[in-house]
């Protein structure tokens, strides 16, 4: 199917609610990695990262994996794209963030800081998590990688300058300390190589040889598996201070400057973070006493209403009660009234049957 009509067919699946089908369609096409795809698909991302959110986070995974592409123009332009998406849904990008950091080829690393740089300018503080990940791209071997971390960071400093300042000097002086094991490592990797070369069998070795050749065998899977993939000491110095320079004064970056810089930002942010905390407190009991107060508001309503309730079946028991006694009392007089009937018959009868006697005995003596 030509790329036209693929779009074509996205967007139909799209209109008809068949997004299901839509992520599929795009996935599978991502996955073959047909430029002409991709090159028909960015412009058209705007309007899909607008209107089908749940899509464009079915195919994230798949949209992240094509951010080492050579062409830097479609590499940039699916960035751009998905500006306005990662302000408003972050946290979908969130999960790959360690991946393509820690694991990813330069140009993923690239793009996911530039990603990240659209968090940094809108919510700063949701980058908490990264912080040290972010920190440690200031040592990245590639240059344009560390120019997007300090972007990102300066960012972030804005809004959090305490917390970025410790960890970097914190994360300079674990740089520090970590070239002292490299220089140690080299050391054993050295006198390794020397025990090697003086022996033609390894029957030669002795036991404590055994272990210094161990220990530097673990030294070269380290660097083999990229342990130390790091910038030179002092273009990692130079990256950092590009950051301290915009968020702090930053006059030297020696090891006893480093500690006590590192102290001062960590107290300071202790502070920070203590008056943020109390003001969350503080935030939490007037929400707490709003709520009480809420509830006990609630409580008087509910009461009113229980009591109004209460007043309404109480008067309506009432008029039951008046209704059935009036009933009652019309019973009574109209049992009364038919007694009184049937009396006076009775009497009636009884006098018509004196009249009818007497007229008898009158017959009789005539």
């Amino acid at each position: 199917m030509e790329t036209e009509n693929l779009m074509e067919e996205i967007f139909k699946l799209l209109d008809q609610n068949d997004n299901k089908a839509a992520v599929k369609l795009i996935k599978t096409n991502l996955i073959k990695r047909d430029p002409k795809f991709i090159e028909d698909l960015v412009p058209s991302l705007n309007i899909i990262t607008n209107t089908s959110v749940d899509v464009v986070e079915n195919i994230m995974s798949q949209l992240l994996g094509i951010l080492n592409l050579d062409d830097d123009v479609i590499r940039y332009s699916i960035i751009i794209s998905l500006k306005k998406f990662v302000e408003d849904h972050k946290e979908l990008i969130f999960p790959y963030v360690e991946d393509n950091i820690r694991y990813g080829s330069p140009k993923k690393r690239e793009s996911m800081l530039r990603l990240l740089k659209y968090v940094a300018d809108s919510d700063p503080k949701s980058l908490v998590p990264f912080y040290d990940l972010i920190i440690s791209c200031l040592s990245d071997p590639e240059e344009f990688v560390r120019k997007n971390t300090i972007q990102v960071l300066e960012s972030v400093g804005k809004a959090d300058k305490n917390e970025i300042e410790a960890r970097i000097f914190k994360f300079l002086k674990l740089l520090k300390d970590e070239r002292e094991i490299r220089e140690r490592d080299n050391e054993i990797v050295k006198s390794a190589e020397e025990i090697l070369a003086h022996k033609k069998t390894t029957e030669d070795i002795k036991p404590e040889e055994l272990v210094l050749i161990t220990a530097a065998d673990r030294v070269l899977r380290k660097d083999a598996d990229g342990v130390f993939r790091r910038a030179t000491e002092d273009n990692t110095k130079i990256a950092a201070d590009e950051v301290l320079k915009k968020i702090v004064d930053v006059k030297s970056l020696e090891q006893e400057e480093l500690e006590r810089r590192e102290r001062e930002a960590q107290s300071k942010a202790l502070k920070e973070k203590l008056a943020d905390d109390e003001k969350k407190l503080e935030l939490e009991k007037l929400q707490l006493e709003e709520e009480q107060a809420h509830i006990e508001e609630e409580r008087i309503h509910q009461e009113k209403e229980r009591l109004t309730k209460e007043k309404e079946l109480n008067e309506k028991r009432q008029e039951l009660e008046r209704v059935r006694q009036e009933l009652e009392l019309k019973r009574l007089e109209e049992e009364k009234n038919e007694i009184l009937e049937a009396e006076e018959e009775r009497v009636k009868k009884r006098l018509q049957k004196i009249e009818n006697d007497d007229k008898d005995a009158e017959s009789e003596e005539n």
